[in-house]
């Protein structure tokens, strides 16, 4: 270590636990792996008594050169070393001296594993300490131009709901591809998932739970917690936030995957595992994490209830319905209701990720909207071409309309030429009517005016008939009443004249309603003038046979 770099570890090394994190984050700002790296040395320091504290590998053994401590567990610690021998960079993962158990199991697990998803077991040290020998996951950083170190998911986030889906689409396929050789981790969780620096890529490691099948008896690595069961002891194993709810309600102390029961549950396990890893990279906290209740991890676990529904992620993201399915079917409760084998969960994550459909998208309105997505630019032309259609059905109609609404005006137009035309008739039949109707007005007129010329002459005659009957009328002496009584009837006679002289008046101002009325009117004066002609005949004969009866016989 340099001498700046130890001035500024004893430094922080003197300040209260507590406080190192902010500490390292103030001095190392721009790099978060260097503050990881900090602690581990920090706490290193703390429990072996000096920051430069190496342990040692075993008398004689110099082939590796442990560098720098990259992470530290309960019973194991990982460090970077380089390989002298071949002269690579190795991950040496240091355990107990009581641990050797666990070192060979582990080894035997994860070295018949081949798979570009598994970090693989380069070599295994049984002497005291007993250490692997891991394959270094890490990558060259151009800008740095240093070997940039894998982080765990635990300390890595994603940076969006793709990539989650991606990282466990590898871990299913390398699951799967260590169920093919007999070999199931049980231990799935974020801790035990490493995560390239550059290419992000997701890789399975620490398989110190995996079940395997050898020749002989299968082994089981860590000491298990022993509980009684109905049918016999149970073993309770695995970290309690990331059980599977059989996991902990016990499983039995032997489960051989070369037995079709045995290896169902196993495979039922590891589904499990994927899930429930997702279910923490995507919520940020195990299916059995912490929630306040006062119930511990192992209880929720193994109660059967199902942990908290998915709906966004840690970061606020909203998480697609379609990859919430596959994480839910992968957790189920019940183990049979869980995808059969880790490629099917593998299978589903990688339609997912392609725009397919899944085992849940069996609609055809589902499947017809994945392939569009899938398809933008043809679903795009389609698109277009619908519109276009639609705008050729569109107008194809509204021509036609058009053309149908052209003819029903011209149908209209050619009617109300019709109507005109027809009123046109009728207009010039009124104006002869009318026409007609003034030259019988102006007859009638005409009629009227001689009407009351011959009045006027009866008039005047009527006069001189009743002055030549007064002076009759005086020079009689006899016939005196009667004389006057037909001068009253003449009076009367003169009065109706005059009345009729009125209404003949009165019938030339509504001459042109009443023609035909005012010449029967005519006709009526005329008769009457002639009776009265008559009786004024008759008045002068009495008249002439009074005075002959007045003048005395000679």
């Amino acid at each position: 270590m340099e001498p700046r770099m130890r001035g500024v570890m004893a430094e922080i090394a003197s300040r209260p636990e507590s406080q190192w994190p902010g500490l390292l984050a103030k001095k190392f700002p721009a790099d978060p792996v260097m503050v990881q790296q900090a602690l581990l040395w920090l706490h290193a320091d703390r429990d072996a008594g000096g920051v430069d504290h190496k342990p040692q590998l075993g008398d004689g053994d110099e082939r590796y050169d442990l560098q720098v401590m990259l992470d530290r567990g309960a019973t194991s610690c990982v460090w970077q070393a380089y390989d002298r021998k071949l002269g690579r960079t190795v991950a040496i993962k240091l355990l107990q001296s009581d641990g050797i158990d666990q070192v060979l199991t582990e080894a035997r697990a994860a070295c018949d594993v081949i798979s570009d998803h598994v970090v693989r077991i380069l070599d295994v040290h049984d002497g005291d300490p007993p250490y692997l020998v891991m394959e270094l996951v890490g990558e060259h950083d151009p800008e740095r131009g240093e070997i940039a170190l894998g982080t765990a998911a635990s300390d890595c986030t994603p940076r969006d709901v793709r990539e989650v889906a991606t990282w466990l689409l590898r871990i299913a396929r390398g699951v799967h591809d260590a169920h093919l050789r007999n070999v199931f981790h049980r231990d799935l969780k974020p801790r035990n998932v490493l995560i390239t620096p550059i290419s992000r890529k997701a890789r399975i490691a620490d398989f110190g739970l995996a079940v395997s099948a050898p020749s002989d008896q299968p082994s089981q690595s860590a000491t298990p917690l022993i509980r009684s069961g109905p049918s016999g002891p149970l073993s309770v194993q695995g970290t309690p936030e990331y059980m599977a709810p059989e996991q902990a309600r016990g499983l039995p102390l032997e489960l051989d995957p070369r037995s079709m029961t045995d290896r169902a549950i196993l495979v039922a396990l590891d589904v499990w595992g994927i899930g429930a890893l997702g279910y923490s990279l995507l919520s940020g906290a195990g299916p059995w994490g912490p929630r306040g209740s006062g119930i511990g991890a192992w209880e929720r676990a193994a109660s059967g209830e199902p942990p908290p529904r998915l709906e966004r992620t840690a970061w606020g993201e909203r998480i697609p319905k379609r990859l919430r399915r596959i994480i839910e079917r992968a957790m189920a409760i019940d183990p049979h209701a869980r995808y059969p084998t880790a490629a099917h969960v593998a299978n589903e994550l990688e339609a997912f990720l392609a725009l397919r459909p899944t085992s849940f998208d069996r609609t055809r309105r589902a499947r017809l909207a994945l392939w569009a997505r899938r398809n933008p630019q043809l679903t795009l032309a389609a698109g277009v071409a619908v519109v276009l259609v639609a705008l050729v059905l569109t107008t194809q109609r509204t021509v036609a309309k058009l053309r149908n609404e052209r003819a029903g005006l011209r149908d209209e137009v050619s009617q109300q030429q019709t109507e005109l035309e027809r009123l046109n008739q009728k207009v010039d039949t009124s104006r002869r009517e009318l026409s007609r109707t003034r030259n019988e007005l102006h007859d009638a007129a005409g009629e009227l005016d001689n009407l009351q010329t011959s009045v006027a002459e009866e008039r005047r005659l009527h006069d001189t008939v009743l002055q030549a009957k007064e002076q009759d009328l005086r020079e009689a002496t006899a016939a005196t009443r009667q004389l006057v009584e037909a001068l009253q009837t003449a009076k009367a006679d003169k009065r109706q004249a005059e009345s009729l002289r009125n209404q003949y008046q009165s019938s030339w101002k509504a001459a042109q309603r009443e023609a035909q009325a005012a010449r029967k009117e005519r006709d009526a004066a005329r008769k009457e003038r002639d009776a009265l002609r008559e009786a004024l005949d008759r008045v002068q004969r009495e008249l002439e046979r009074a005075n002959r009866s007045a003048t005395p016989p000679s």
